[in-house]
């Protein structure tokens, strides 16, 4: 009888133990998958942006100074996401997104022009490169995912 007690105790433990370990793995995989998705949707965001104009004013048009360029950086009256048509109007761009039961993730964008000589930081002052930062954090995954590239105006003749 004793020994019955035993084995039973002792299956009791052995299935406590398997079922924490399944939990677990569940639980890491779901981390990776939402983990993989935030990488997935900050580089869906610098592709798209990659694929617009590098300006505004460069949508028709050949520029051959900065003085070209826009000043100020961002979406004009009227544009709206995802219709933007410039790379610049990516900046302070800011969605969200749920996942169902799983977590909610938040997409922000800025844009900045870059000095080629510092291209770590960025300059007021305009120039032939722009570059975009997009971060992405979710609410149970709260580690910030940062993408940066830089796009620079080319022309041909």
């Amino acid at each position: 009888m004793l020994l019955t007690a035993g084995a039973v105790v002792l299956m009791g433990m052995t299935v406590l133990a398997v079922n924490n370990t399944f939990t677990n793995h569940g639980v890491t995989l779901q981390q990776t998958e939402i983990g993989i998705y935030k990488v997935s949707l900050g580089m869906s965001i610098l592709e798209e942006a990659m694929g617009k104009a590098f300006d505004e004013l460069s949508i028709d048009t050949d520029l051959g100074l900065t003085i070209g360029l826009s000043l100020t950086l961002g979406k004009e009256v009227g544009e709206s996401y995802p219709d933007f048509d410039d790379f610049d109007d990516y900046n302070n761009f800011q969605t969200k997104l749920g996942i169902y039961g799983v977590d909610s993730i938040a997409i922000r964008a800025a844009v900045t022009y870059v000095d080629p000589l510092n291209p770590d930081g960025s300059t007021t002052t305009r120039t032939w490169h722009k570059k975009i930062t997009v971060s992405v954090w979710g609410s149970v995954q709260p580690d910030t995912l940062t993408f940066k590239t830089i796009f620079s105006y080319w022309s041909f003749r």
